[in-house]
């Protein structure tokens, strides 16, 4: 089952064109991401903190606007030795219309060594819980 987040877009978000600014799309994926960091690591200590962001990309299906509602899925794509796939659909939330389809490459990650490492067996559990069916 995915995980689900909801937003409004906020004035700033939008471009002198009156849709929301490109840039934006990443801002949402990255708020909708916390509840996976939550079940990663619940202890959330930035002193300790285990992932880091290897890419990101982003797909435009329509334009959202001021004041509209958004809903962020986030779903696993692919489960790796040290890193996983997330799929994040942008949709609006009345309608469920794609508005934008985005993913991130993350990497179980110690900054104290500067290394990636092996996804331990609670973290493959957790991520195989939102993982989409194979």
């Amino acid at each position: 089952m995915p995980l689900s987040t909801t937003l409004q877009v906020r004035f700033n978000e939008c471009d002198g064109l009156g849709h929301v600014n490109n840039a934006v799309y990443y801002n949402y994926m990255e708020t909708a991401r916390i509840e996976l960091f939550q079940m990663l690591d619940p202890e959330m200590d930035l002193k300790d903190w285990k992932l880091i962001v290897a890419s990101t990309s982003c797909e435009y299906k329509a334009q959202a606007s001021f004041a509209q509602w958004l809903k962020v899925t986030t779903e696993v794509e692919r489960i790796g030795k040290s890193s996983f796939t997330v799929l994040h659909r942008i949709s609006d939330l009345k309608t469920d219309e794609d508005i934008a389809v985005g993913r991130a490459v993350l990497v179980h990650y110690s900054y104290h060594e500067q290394k990636s490492l092996p996804l331990t067996p609670e973290m493959k559990r957790s991520l195989q819980s939102i993982a989409l069916p194979q």
